[in-house]
């Protein structure tokens, strides 16, 4: 018995976030997030991912010193109000997170 597999794609949009800006509203919609890649290398400060803003829910945190080119994937978490990055003030490097509007 062969089981028939239907893979459907679908386009996902990008931001560039440089770290060192503190607080960066990746998108104002509720969203799903699909991955972060590491552009440069991120400084000894935990990147945290939110939804609901600065004071929201850390939902992903992105370690401290990640590698350039590191890549962490999600099978679509929903952010259900918005999807923010918010690191700690001194932290530096840039990341592209990965996400579609819902």
């Amino acid at each position: 018995m062969v089981a028939e597999v239907k893979i459907q794609e679908q386009e996902v949009s990008y931001k560039v976030v440089d770290v060192a800006d503190n607080d960066t509203q990746v998108t104002a919609n509720p969203a799903f997030l699909y991955g972060v890649y590491v552009n440069t290398v991120l400084s000894a400060h935990v990147v945290p991912i939110k939804d609901g803003g600065t004071t929201g829910t850390t939902v992903v945190s992105l370690p401290a010193s990640a590698a350039a080119g590191s890549t962490y994937d999600f099978p679509g978490i929903y952010f259900k109000t918005d999807i923010h990055v918010d690191p700690n003030d001194l932290a530096t490097g840039s990341i592209t997170v990965a996400y579609r509007d819902a």
